[in-house]
């Protein structure tokens, strides 16, 4: 691809460092782009080597730039708008803008039948709604966007936890997400524990952000359980109840194992306790060129 390439950025998101995530970004619709939107490896190609009223596919494109788009297949994809509105402007949407679309059919039916059995209100028809699920688009995106606005019943566990064990593909991921649902401590631990019981998961991360109920008391419990102890990142933002633990007192207070990560909200009343980076003395040398 050849050409003054300044028409966007290229997006890495390290929130998790061991799953990095990727886009394209291009603003003031340059090349027809989605202004402040991601952009794929394909589109980004498709809109940048041929002219807007040109008609032109994959195949046209350069071997190169094919085999360079073909190499980032399997790597995570930055598909939220939200996601890079956040992180540029500060700004951080609510839960009924994160789904500011209309919900699938599959996801209404979902959510239709996950309302019978609150209706219903009995641990008997909940078991049998979530004996019944399977992993479909529209069965995760009901449960995310259920769990988003309202905080189910215990007699809804059954579903939460078969829920969650299909909408993370656990056999694929080493972080069980849980984060910005409103799940009470007593869920978040039947969940956990219920995904530490099965050998075929390899979970090393946890990240329980936004379920604000979650105290020490929630997280000693959980680092008790069997298999915790293969957990050693942990993150815990939008937890008011425990943002006053300093990060590295935080593994040592619930029981994880020497070593383990912490992320937290916590930021300390008495700054004197950061100690800034400083660089290293110079040797007089002159450094070499690159």
């Amino acid at each position: 691809m050849s050409g003054d390439n300044n028409s966007g950025f290229t997006v890495i998101d390290v929130t998790n460092p061991f799953s990095p995530a990727y886009c394209f970004w291009g603003w003031n619709e340059d090349y027809g782009f989605p202004a402040g939107h991601p952009i794929d490896p394909e589109g980004y190609a498709l809109r940048y080597c041929a002219e807007l009223e040109e008609e032109t596919v994959f195949e046209d494109l350069e071997q190169a730039v094919q085999d360079a788009i073909l190499a980032l297949q399997g790597e995570r994809f930055i598909g939220s708008k939200h996601i890079l509105d956040e992180a540029w402007n500060n700004w951080c949407p609510t839960l009924d803008e994160m789904d500011d679309e209309a919900p699938s059919q599959d996801a209404k039916e979902f959510m239709k039948a996950l309302g019978a059995v609150t209706k219903a209100g009995n641990m008997e028809s909940a078991q049998q709604m979530a004996d019944a699920l399977s992993a479909t688009f529209g069965m995760v995106e009901g449960l995310r966007r259920t769990l988003r606005r309202k905080r189910l019943p215990k007699y809804c566990d059954p579903v939460i936890v078969k829920g969650f064990l299909i909408a993370q593909d656990l056999s694929q991921s080493n972080e069980l997400n849980l984060s910005w649902m409103r799940l009470s401590p007593a869920q978040v631990l039947k969940v956990v524990r219920t995904v530490l019981q099965d050998d075929s998961f390899k979970i090393s991360s946890l990240d329980i952000s936004g379920n604000s109920d979650i105290t020490v008391g929630t997280l000693s419990d959980i680092f008790k359980l069997r298999s915790a102890s293969k957990i050693t990142r942990l993150y815990l933002f939008g937890c008011p109840k425990v943002e006053d633990v300093r990060r590295a007192d935080m593994p040592g207070r619930i029981g994880m194992e020497e070593g383990a990560e912490v992320y937290n909200s916590y930021f300390p009343e008495d700054l004197s306790e950061f100690r800034p980076w400083k660089p290293k003395l110079r040797s007089g040398r002159p450094r070499p060129r690159v």
